[in-house]
């Protein structure tokens, strides 16, 4: 059915500048260049990225956990696949995050240990959880 529809709305009259798409598009094929191969490196290959003082790695515009003890470390990111990365120090792998739209993207383990490590080192484990579930839920709220 979608098929049917873009076949016929590419070979008749745009209403928008009295053209056919398909005409169109034949014409305009001729001054494109295939894509860059290199861009294929940003999102196939392994990168380099050093761990924010937030415990944050960033990754096509979002960010990742990692435990505090990488920050200011050098650690690579391996896409093992377009849902998943994984996260090396050293060529050990330390994190493994579902590719996601939310900007901020923690771990639970890493998320306890940022607030443990700073904000709330002297508050126990339990309300520790007690806040990431009240107060941090808003991140999942967070997307592009």
């Amino acid at each position: 059915m979608i098929e049917n529809l873009r076949e016929r709305l590419n070979h008749e009259k745009s209403q928008g500048n009295n053209q056919i798409p398909i005409e169109l598009w034949q014409k305009e094929k001729e001054y494109l260049r295939p894509i860059n191969p290199d861009l294929k490196r940003y999102f196939e290959s392994v990168q380099l990225r050093k761990v924010s003082k937030d415990a944050m790695i960033r990754f096509q515009n979002h960010q990742y956990s990692v435990s505090p003890n990488y920050i200011g470390k050098e650690v690579e990111i391996k896409p093992l696949d377009d849902k998943k990365i994984e996260i090396l120090f050293n060529g050990v792998a330390i994190r493994h995050h579902k590719i996601t739209n939310y900007q901020f993207n923690y771990d639970p383990r890493d998320k306890r240990a940022i607030l443990k490590s700073d904000l709330m080192k002297d508050k126990t484990d339990e309300e520790i959880n007690q806040y990431i579930l009240n107060d941090l839920s808003v991140y999942d709220q967070i997307g592009d």
